[in-house]
């Protein structure tokens, strides 16, 4: 593989510096179609998807990490920069030195090819590294896509990105979805929906499930929102053996993805 060529930085007011900062904040990430990945197994592993678009190399780590990068990636932009720098666009606490820039999968719900299957839907969702898990989990589970209701917290921001482990490029998510698009799509598409709740809800355990199969999950605190449980086919409930009201919404979400999974 050719070498690609490579940039040094050494001021905080490089423009590059400046983009990757402004894609921080979810409007810019939503301008630019792109997102920031930490550490090296998460840029290996978008790297291979062809998702990425440029890697920066903290100075001090560039003898143990331009090797692998020249070796497995073929990147065409790849950036050292001096640790005080690097400082200011890396977030996990002890980093391993590697950051990268990855375009978004541009998705769209209405031209969307459905298939039989798993899909989930999140309305309102608000922890980060509850999504990630949401997220890592339904690629395990084999879902085939998964809705953010508006309202859901941003797939790409950092902390979500770290905890879906690289998922994020491998199972298609739309985001900033109405209730109207969402009423469209489940109607057009036969798929039948299964919301978490309370309220005239059977056992997760007792439904047969049909081929086509959508779970609707909700709010850390508040859970599914009265609109959304009204549009959905059937109210289910996972019980609780022992004293606790609820669970928290990525096991939830994971208990539901596999109790589909055992029967489509």
């Amino acid at each position: 593989m050719e070498s690609s060529k490579i940039d040094y930085i050494q001021s905080k007011d490089n423009k590059t510096i400046k983009h990757i900062i402004s894609l921080q904040q979810r409007k810019f990430r939503q301008k630019y179609s792109e997102y920031i990945v930490e550490g090296v197994r998460a840029v290996t592993d978008i790297a291979k998807k062809g998702s990425l678009r440029s890697i920066f190399i903290r100075e001090s780590k560039r003898n143990e990490l331009e090797p692998m990068i020249q070796r497995e990636m073929n990147i065409p932009s790849i950036y050292v920069v001096q640790d005080p720098i690097f400082d200011k666009i890396e977030h996990t606490v002890n980093g391993q030195g590697i950051i990268g820039i990855a375009k978004k999968r541009e998705l769209n719900l209405q031209s969307f090819s459905i298939e039989d299957g798993l899909y989930i839907a999140l309305d309102g969702v608000q922890d980060p590294g509850n999504l990630g898990t949401i997220i890592r989990t339904a690629v395990a589970a084999g879902a085939k896509g998964i809705i953010l209701l508006k309202g859901t917290v941003d797939p790409y921001n950092e902390k979500c990105v770290r905890s879906t482990m690289s998922a994020l490029s491998n199972i298609p998510i739309f985001e900033d979805i109405t209730l109207s698009e969402f009423y469209d799509f489940v109607k057009d598409n036969n798929i039948s929906t299964y919301v978490t709740s309370l309220e005239n809800a059977k056992p997760y355990h007792s439904i047969t499930y049909n081929p086509r199969t959508m779970i609707v999950l909700g709010n850390e605190g508040n859970g599914v929102s009265h609109d959304i449980i009204q549009l959905c086919d059937q109210a289910i409930t996972i019980p609780m053996y022992g004293d606790i009201e609820s669970l928290n919404v990525s096991i939830a979400a994971a208990l539901c993805m596999y109790k589909v999974r055992e029967q489509i």
